[in-house]
Order: C-alpha cells, then sequence, then structure tokens
C-alpha cells in the first residue's frame, strides 16, 4: 500500500496532466471547431502529436511527456 503523502502527489500530477490536455484541446479547438466531435481516440492522436511537438511549451510538456495515447484518453474520459 502507498503511502498516503504519495498518493496525494500523484492525485496532483494526474490534475496537473489533465488541466494540460484540456488547454491543448482548446488550442486545437480555435483551430478546428469540429473536433468536439471527433471520437476520443483521434483526439488523444492529435494531442499526443502536440505533446511531441516542438509547439509544446516546456514547463507543460514535462508534465504530460510520459503520457501514451491510451493514457490521454484516459484522462479526458475522466475530465469534468
Amino acid at each position: 500500500m502507498k503511502p498516503q503523502m504519495e498518493l496525494h502527489r500523484e492525485d496532483l500530477l494526474h490534475n496537473r496532466q489533465k488541466e494540460v490536455i484540456v488547454e491543448i484541446i482548446n488550442d486545437l479547438q480555435r483551430d478546428d471547431e469540429d473536433l468536439y466531435y471527433s471520437p476520443t481516440i483521434e483526439i488523444a492522436e492529435l494531442v499526443y502529436e502536440y505533446i511531441n511537438s516542438d509547439e509544446m511549451p516546456i514547463e507543460s510538456k514535462d508534465i504530460v511527456r510520459d503520457l501514451d495515447r491510451n493514457d490521454i484518453q484516459i484522462l479526458m474520459s475522466i475530465h469534468s
């Protein structure tokens, strides 16, 4: 069982990752208003590509760098 402090840190990281993903999606939607209607898997792919591009600010990239497409989809699905 993980110590309470470690669980809290993980929760904070996941919350920050969700925030960064939402920011990316909002940026992507400015360029493509129909993105809202796209399947989650396609949006996750676009987010993944953006994360791995040179356009992504380093501070935010450090937070989401280790996420794969599946991680992004999961974080998108629990966004609220």
